[in-house]
């Protein structure tokens, strides 16, 4: 009963009190998966034709970009496929134009994490920010995972505390009002990995949430500690990081649910998401806020429809995928791009996602980051500080968290290796598979 209360009365008294305005758009999003493919197209075309309008009178980049390449906005009414005459937008673009391209009521800032490229800011209105949660919500739905569900969050353990009474108790009512767990995990360790599995065991959430590689631990912490198989959740959904066939039998073996897939980063939110019936590698696009270009193992393009404080018009993500146009939606296969690997550090094993996240949230300052790293020796830390003065406080934070087994050095970006047939960037490079 008091699930039941937390999702349907506490929630929306929440998102009241913060003057949000979530659940309408959720309606919205609802009304419009339910229509005929042809109305959804005409919502979508009209959509678009409303964010080019408004970029084309108030945001000083697009202003510019329209006349430079003789755009006529009108032809997208017509078809949206007109929409290809323009230039498509990359991350190096947008870091040299971000103040053409920001809203000055763009106040909720967003940060790429880096594993398609050198790291970005971006920004959401009000309006935006709203339409993330809802899509996120919305999401929730598609795995089943209704609010009054109880479900859990892996996240990492950076020794960050709310700096007051009052913002750890609104953390806690958040997270109550959610019917939610946060479960904190440290390293790959034995000792962290049977504690919090012991945790996700205590709790039993209807959805496990988080990292595939922190799931994907636990999942083989489970088999190779002989521990009894069974469902310790009934929905497993991924966060941050690409998943693989390896980690999706693992995960639905041990943990013995069903793993579902998402799709989104911190320019957009969530963007596509798995039907339970579906595989993992299908996801079906939120038409209702995006536009994503038809393509075939190649660059996903995407045009956002949601958030006027930094509209994104043929944004180049960094992921390569297959996007297709069926009769039910618009479906992303085969996403390949962002995907985070583990480092062994005095004898643990760490998830590129939690030294990102440690450098980013608990020692700040951090522009960007590589891990060089052979097998025989330990891994050095290359770092470019947001500002030459910050490098030695940063050095000294980092061997303090790892005072062996690390070493610390002041790079600059072209001091990068990339990898694979495309060159693309990693946060961890190991040296001997280069040679």
């Amino acid at each position: 009963m008091i699930s039941y209360l937390n999702g349907y009365v506490l929630f929306p008294l929440l998102e009241k009190a913060s003057k949000r305005q979530i659940l309408k758009k959720l309606s919205e999003l609802k009304r419009f998966e339910k229509l005929p493919l042809g109305e959804q197209n005409e919502i979508q075309r009209d959509q678009l034709y409303r964010t080019l309008l408004f970029c084309k009178n108030n945001v000083p980049f697009y202003k510019e970009l329209f006349k430079k390449n003789s755009f006529d906005i009108e032809k997208v009414r017509v078809d949206v496929r007109y929409l290809s005459d323009l230039p498509i937008l990359t991350k190096a673009i947008i870091k040299e134009n971000v103040e053409k391209l920001r809203m000055s009521n763009a106040w909720h800032e967003r940060k790429t994490g880096g594993s398609t490229g050198q790291s970005v800011h971006f920004y959401y209105d009000n309006e935006g920010l709203d339409w993330t949660s809802a899509i996120n919500l919305q999401a929730y739905d598609m795995a089943k995972n209704y609010r009054h569900k109880r479900d859990c969050h892996i996240s990492s353990e950076l020794g960050i505390e709310a700096p007051n009474r009052k913002s750890r108790f609104y953390d806690w009512l958040k997270l109550f009002s959610q019917n939610r767990k946060r479960i904190m995990i440290k390293s790959f360790s034995q000792e962290d990995l049977e504690w919090t599995f012991l945790q996700l065991k205590r709790f039993k959430p209807y959805m496990l949430q988080g990292h595939p590689s922190s799931a994907y631990a636990i999942a083989e912490f489970i088999s190779k500690s002989n521990l009894k198989t069974k469902k310790y959740c009934k929905v497993f959904e991924p966060s941050g990081e690409m998943l693989t066939p390896k980690m999706v039998n693992s995960i639905e073996e041990n943990l013995g649910c069903k793993v579902v897939n998402r799709y989104g980063n911190a320019e957009f939110g969530v963007m596509a998401h798995s039907r339970l019936s579906d595989p993992f590698n299908k996801l079906k696009v939120f038409n209702r806020a995006f536009l994503i270009e038809e393509c075939n193992s190649s660059d996903l393009i995407a045009t956002g429809l949601t958030n006027s404080g930094m509209p994104l018009i043929r944004y180049q993500t960094g992921d390569i995928a297959t996007v297709k146009n069926e009769e039910d939606g618009t479906f992303i296969y085969d996403i390949q791009g962002r995907i985070h690997d583990r480092v062994r550090i005095d004898g643990k094993d760490y998830a590129t996602h939690y030294i990102m996240d440690y450098l980013d949230h608990k020692i700040k300052g951090v522009r960007e980051f590589q891990i060089h790293q052979k097998p025989s020796d330990s891994p050095t830390l290359k770092v470019v500080p947001e500002r030459e003065e910050d490098f030695d406080r940063i050095k000294l934070e980092v061997l303090k968290r790892w005072p062996a087994g690390m070493r610390v050095e002041k790079a600059s970006f072209s001091d990068f290796i990339g990898s694979g047939w495309r060159q693309k960037f990693r946060h961890v490079v190991n040296l001997e598979e280069l040679k």
